[in-house]
């Protein structure tokens, strides 16, 4: 149900997106009052993320679903996401950051049974995730000691209102 997605853009392609996300459109609203990170909302509306990139994630990934909404999230140091499930149906995560090191930590968790982990996708440059938006998640904090910004840039995708779907598609045929 969760699939991992390695390289999964050109190495132009995730450039463009890593310096598109290094704009001045970052706000500490993500997570909750108690523990924050930052956001960049509204991508939906430029061009860039909801036409380009979709066209390429749907042909890539053999879908057409319907996308509601795209945002990217950004943690530094000690900020922790809150274990949350998505709106939607599936949510896919791309990592664009340049390079990411195991010992930097930030790796996305999932807790399949509401209780505790039950599956670490380690954070890895141009690694794109697809999983089921009702499974519980959340984003490790980067270490203390990594002083860059680890950001994921999310697609919310609703099935009920694809365009049309291709139910002989290889992602919904492994579910």
């Amino acid at each position: 149900m969760i699939k991992v997605y390695d390289d999964f853009f050109s190495e132009d392609t995730r450039k463009e997106i890593w310096d598109l996300l290094l704009r001045p459109k970052w706000i500490p609203d993500g997570g909750d009052s108690n523990n924050w990170f930052w956001h960049m909302n509204n991508l939906e509306s430029e061009e860039y993320f909801s036409k380009y990139l979709y066209e390429i994630i749907c042909d890539k990934l053999n879908i057409n679903y319907k996308v509601g909404r795209i945002y990217a999230n950004g943690q530094s140091a000690g900020q922790c996401g809150n274990p949350h499930t998505d709106d939607g149906d599936f949510t896919f995560l791309y990592y664009p950051n340049p390079q990411w090191e195991l010992g930097w930590q930030g790796h996305l968790i999932f807790s399949e049974d509401g209780s505790e982990p039950t599956r670490i996708v380690g954070y890895k440059s141009n690694r794109a995730v697809m999983f089921p938006s009702q499974i519980i998640h959340y984003a490790d904090a980067p270490h203390r000691y990594y002083t860059g910004f680890r950001v994921s840039l999310a697609y919310k995708f609703d099935v009920s209102t694809s365009r049309t779907i291709n139910y002989s598609n290889t992602f919904l045929k492994d579910q």
